[in-house]
């Protein structure tokens, strides 16, 4: 599966509803297209119907279901703006990169068997067995060398549940984090929208796929 963006570059109005036909018509063909996420969906009255607009829209499609790749022309008089002269609207179609094998799941399959745990006496407060009996307990997840602790519990047991839950709070927020930076490279790509050169082109408020 591939996901594609489908992008108004920080265009006008007419290009956020240009996304929303070439959505249409995407999901006309292929009908397994899935949105995964869309951003600043509206619905606008367009000849007496309600059609969806969107500033940017995230499609995830089978392989051999993946559109052309570039800039698409829109090529139609504003229904929005009725004296304004303009009638080719671009939108953009990039393939979203992430690198999804590189996110630690918390909670995916498998993910105990990469843990590794070790015991050592805590020097915390725990009542008659602090240094006496190893309480405290450290999880380190192998693949990533991330690690986390707790002395704070009076048993072994308990400080290993602390730990566990610490790990998994701090793999969530490195993977959030790195999400975070992939969506600040996705929207860098949708603020820097190439013009022209369309690799398709629609027309008409039916939005009919012609040759460039």
């Amino acid at each position: 599966m591939t996901r594609i963006q489908i992008s108004s570059g920080r265009g006008p109005a007419e290009c956020e509803l240009a996304v929303g036909f070439y959505l249409t018509d995407l999901s006309r063909r292929h009908p397994q297209a899935q949105v995964i996420k869309s951003d600043g969906e509206k619905k606008l009255n367009i000849d007496g119907k309600s059609r969806l607009a969107y500033r940017s829209v995230e499609v995830e499609l089978p392989d051999e279901a993946v559109p052309p790749v570039g800039s698409v022309r829109w090529r139609a008089k504003s229904p929005l703006r009725p004296n304004h002269g303009r009638q080719n609207w671009f939108i953009q179609v990039a393939v979203v990169e992430r690198e999804a094998t590189d996110l630690i799941e918390p909670n995916g399959p498998g993910f105990e068997r990469e843990l590794r745990y070790a015991t050592f006496r805590s020097p915390g407060q725990g009542g008659q067995n602090v240094n006496k009996v190893e309480t405290g307990a450290r999880v380190t997840h192998e693949p990533s060398g991330i690690t986390a602790e707790s002395t704070t519990a009076r048993t072994q047991k308990a400080n290993k549940t602390l730990a566990l839950a610490r790990l998994k709070a701090k793999l969530a927020r490195m993977g959030e984090t790195k999400r975070l930076k992939e969506d600040r490279t996705i929207w860098l790509k949708h603020s820097q929208m190439e013009r022209g050169n369309a690799v398709q082109t629609f027309e008409g408020l039916g939005f009919h796929l012609t040759e460039n």
